[in-house]
């Protein structure tokens, strides 16, 4: 499962220095000395190289591929209250992938994450609550999720929450609510959300 390095400029500017180092050193796909940079700046507290150097063991990008390695940095990672790492740890255990699956785990993760405002941990929170996985069945919970997720710019819950104000699932329909949230949506080139627009007609709401 390859996974992609999250390039944060707002890494901290107590870590700017060998942080932004390892980027443009990634960027270059000089590995090695991205690694080394990275490996630096996680030892000076920075949680984000450490969620880096976690990516490159699964990506097996200047080191050796070593999934139990990739495990302990991101775990380092989650200890210091990273919300990228709490949410990619939490789709490990919600997929099986590196640890034993686990959904109460990965909502305790998602739901830590979300509130520090990750946006995909807060959809995930959503989907969860929709479908009843690890979690009761509760759409009034899922739509309180994917509010939040959709208010973070996530496309996906705001195609979700405005199909689910069309249904009048958790929420009392509401066709003017469902037409703003599937716009933002839309708006962005999200394909789902422009063929709803079209198949509901929702122009005619706002």
């Amino acid at each position: 499962m390859k996974k992609l390095l999250f390039s944060l400029a707002c890494a901290t500017f107590l870590f700017a220095d060998t942080y932004d180092l390892g980027l443009e050193s990634y960027k270059k796909q000089d590995y090695k000395k991205a690694y080394d940079y990275f490996i630096q700046s996680a030892k000076d507290g920075n949680s984000q190289a450490a969620h880096n150097v976690s990516i490159m063991y699964n990506n097996g990008d200047g080191v050796e591929k070593n999934l139990n390695e990739s495990i302990k940095w991101l775990e380092k990672a989650v200890d210091s209250k990273n919300p990228y790492a709490m949410t990619q740890l939490a789709n490990n255990y919600m997929n099986g992938y590196i640890v034993e699956k686990d959904y109460k785990k990965a909502v305790a993760l998602f739901r830590e994450a979300a509130l520090l405002d990750n946006s995909e941990a807060a959809f995930n929170l959503g989907y969860m609550h929709t479908i009843g996985l690890g979690v009761p069945m509760d759409n009034k919970e899922a739509v309180f999720w994917y509010d939040k997720s959709a208010s973070l710019g996530n496309q996906a819950a705001q195609v979700n929450l405005g199909f689910m104000y069309i249904l009048a699932s958790g929420v009392e329909k509401d066709m003017k609510k469902a037409a703003f949230y599937i716009k933002k949506a839309k708006d962005s080139g999200n394909e789902k959300a422009i063929s709803m627009w079209k198949e509901f007609e929702l122009e005619q709401y706002l």
